[in-house]
């Protein structure tokens, strides 16, 4: 076992990926636009220039920053008074803490909304670390956000678990040199991905076993 654990937050340890996946497709037929389902591909667990450059690719008419703001401000208005787990969170997080483990967020949202999920989803007090892409100078599919938290919880990167849910987001726990866990959401892995990562689980209670298992 690993003797720290980093985990993604937006469609791994609350469901707001859905929800801002559904966001999007009234945003979209609002202003007439086909969703096109590549753009979740790409764009799920970005942060800043890359991500509204990735906005700007598939819906070249937009406003990238204008239209983000307004797509982000829908989503936690939604999300202001609750947040829905997704399976298995709480038991890997219990027994990770359990373990002695140390425990961090790495998200590409910002440290507010970091702050904001865990406190209503009522898992904060699990967590040692709290870090954002905004903290670094390139979002994920680098492993920036990854290393920065290894390096604030004072670790190798090789002793760290990395949970992840998003395409991006598995390249960057990859790139980091950490043990990286998929747990899809929105988007299946490639299958290029599926050969790179340590485990790729339906569900953090998948991973959960493995761990006790002591196959991870």
């Amino acid at each position: 076992m690993k003797q720290y654990g980093i985990f993604d937050m937006d469609g791994l340890l609350v469901d707001s990926e859905n929800v801002f996946r559904v966001v999007f497709e009234e945003m979209a037929q609002e202003r007439g636009l086909e969703v096109d389902p590549q753009f979740f591909h790409e764009v799920c667990g970005t942060c800043g220039d890359y991500e509204l450059a990735i906005i700007h690719r598939y819906y070249p008419t937009l406003n990238p920053p204008v239209f983000w703001q307004e797509w982000h401000n829908r989503g936690m208005e939604r999300m202001k008074t609750q947040i829905d787990l997704k399976p298995g969170v709480v038991e890997i997080l219990s027994y990770l803490k359990e373990q002695g483990l140390k425990l961090a967020v790495a998200s590409s949202s910002g440290l507010e909304v970091i702050r904001h999920h865990l406190e209503v989803g009522g898992i904060s007090r699990y967590f040692d670390l709290l870090v954002s892409g905004e903290q670094v100078e390139h979002c994920k599919p680098e492993p920036d956000v990854f290393l920065l938290a290894a390096k604030e919880l004072g670790a190798d990167p090789r002793d760290c678990y990395v949970f992840e849910d998003s395409l991006q987001g598995g390249w960057a726990g990859v790139k980091a040199g950490c043990t990286t866990v998929l747990v899809p959401d929105q988007v299946p892995p490639t299958p290029e991905l599926k050969e790179a990562v340590a485990a790729v689980c339906p569900t953090l209670n998948h991973a959960l076993e493995l761990i006790r298992e002591g196959t991870l």
